[in-house]
């Protein structure tokens, strides 16, 4: 089984309508992916945002070369994740989407304000809704799906011939709000998924697709339509689920579930104790969920989050400490490095 961890960079990972983040501590690549080798992790997976390369191009394409060369060096697999996470900055305090096609269907004279608190619901749907009917354009008239398309393009032909390089990652944690939007995404990855498969034979990965409403509800012969209609594509398949935590009952769910799927492949991108504010994480809980993982024999897994952001919220989420401007591992890492051994 892979083990590993999600890994949070800089250039790849700014806000585009948010004052940017501190900057990274001294070598913080370098020594971070050093760790990663003495501790035994053996992949990673790395969450890159479409904001943040619209925001910087070129800083984005710096850093992924960065980091894939000292992926090579250590030898450590790379997962390249197309992420979001609530949408897009352009909404509140999420990150994913960028502002050529938010600006477009959405009006913010307040963003400085905005960007503290969480997108609206009905944003959320708006901007989804739109997304699965492809109805979304950019602001020199792109259709979305193929925007994103290019900008995938764009990194994957950067990086399909680094040794490192494990596979790419579709989009992170579609949202649905309509219960025929589980065919939709389908679509979806049918059209992505045909054209990336040209120009790369890396593993793709399909995230499971989550439901924000009660307007789609999330049974596994809905989230089977999920997957590509074609076999040929089918047969490169893996299914990416975050389990928060990795339950018996919710495991044996994604078990039944990759069986619809044709008996895909799963892979654990994200998982800790939980998301709600205050969590942490222990020993004997790390412990408990590697080993479960271990028994549904999954592909591999991703602890989150290395970060040198600290997480007040989270606390079960920091995995490292900085210190005069160096990074060093804390306890919960040292636990997961003790339960993946």
């Amino acid at each position: 089984m892979l083990s590993g961890v999600n890994f949070h960079g800089f250039r790849c990972a700014v806000y585009q309508n948010r004052p940017n983040t501190s900057e990274p501590p001294n070598n913080y690549i370098d020594d971070s992916f050093k760790a990663f080798s003495q501790s035994g992790i053996n992949s990673i997976r790395v969450p890159l945002y479409w904001e943040s390369y619209e925001n910087d191009p070129q800083g984005f394409m710096e850093e992924i070369d960065y980091i894939s060369n000292i992926a090579d060096k250590y030898n450590i697999s790379c997962v390249y994740d197309n992420h979001q996470w609530e949408c897009s900055s352009y909404l509140g305090y999420g990150i994913g989407f960028p502002n050529s096609i938010l600006s477009q269907y959405f009006e913010r004279d307040h963003l400085k304000e905005n960007s503290l608190n969480p997108p609206s619901h009905e944003d959320l749907e708006k901007f989804w809704n739109g997304w699965w009917d492809n109805k979304l354009r950019t602001s020199d008239g792109k259709e979305g799906w193929d925007a994103q398309l290019d900008y995938l393009k764009t990194f994957i032909k950067r990086l399909k011939d680094k040794k490192s390089t494990l596979g790419f990652e579709i989009l992170n944690e579609p949202q649905l709000f309509r219960q025929e939007d589980f065919k939709k995404v389908g679509i979806y990855h049918d059209h992505i998924i045909r054209e990336i498969s040209t120009i790369t034979d890396k593993k793709l990965f399909l995230c499971y697709s989550n439901s924000a409403s009660l307007n789609a509800i999330n049974l596994p012969t809905e989230q089977a339509k999920t997957i590509p209609s074609t076999n040929d594509i089918r047969n490169r398949i893996t299914l990416d689920v975050h389990p928060y935590p990795p339950s018996l009952l919710l495991m044996e769910y994604y078990k039944i579930l990759s069986s619809l799927m044709g008996n895909v492949s799963i892979y654990v991108g994200e998982f800790n104790a939980g998301i709600k504010k205050g969590i942490t994480i222990n020993e004997n809980q790390l412990k408990e969920y590697v080993r479960r993982l271990k028994d549904f024999s999954v592909y591999g897994c991703a602890f989150w989050e290395w970060s040198y952001i600290k997480d007040n919220d989270h606390p079960g989420f920091n995995m490292i400490n900085i210190d005069d401007k160096k990074i060093y591992t804390n306890a919960i890492f040292e636990s997961f490095v003790k339960a993946i051994e």
